[in-house]
């Protein structure tokens, strides 16, 4: 089974991704940057993160733009995850258009209205053939 984690601040939008993904990943969820686990090693067990644009940090932080954690997760890890940057501001026409211009180190880009099977179809796309079979 796939590891997936989901970096994003809407609750709301990460149990119901956690819902219908569940059957097919195992599936650990961070509401911000500080909350984040940044050790490689817990990094490293994740095979895809979906990265949300704007993510809030500590109080007397600024907020965090999602493109400088795919940058940083693409450059730290030592085996390249599959990272989807997602996001509730742009509609999918936008990001295929302005996606890799935008953060050229993301495998993929998500508008969250586009529908979750759209979501769970890219990702199958996008990750290497499983060498387990989970039933």
């Amino acid at each position: 089974m796939y590891k997936l984690a989901i970096l994003d601040d809407d609750e709301h939008w990460c149990r119901i991704v956690q819902r219908f993904l569940k059957q097919q990943y195992a599936i650990a969820t961070y509401k911000s940057v500080s909350s984040f686990l940044w050790e490689l090693d817990e990094l490293n067990q994740y095979d895809i993160f979906l990265v949300d644009f704007v993510l809030p940090t500590a109080r007397y932080e600024l907020n965090t733009d999602g493109m400088e954690i795919v940058t940083a997760l693409k450059r730290r890890l030592p085996r390249s995850p599959v990272v989807i940057l997602v996001t509730a501001f742009m509609s999918k026409n936008e990001l295929e258009v302005h996606g890799k211009q935008m953060c050229p180190e993301a495998d993929g880009f998500f508008a969250k209205d586009a529908g979750l099977e759209l979501l769970a179809h890219q990702m199958k796309r996008l990750l290497p053939p499983s060498t387990t079979e989970d039933s």
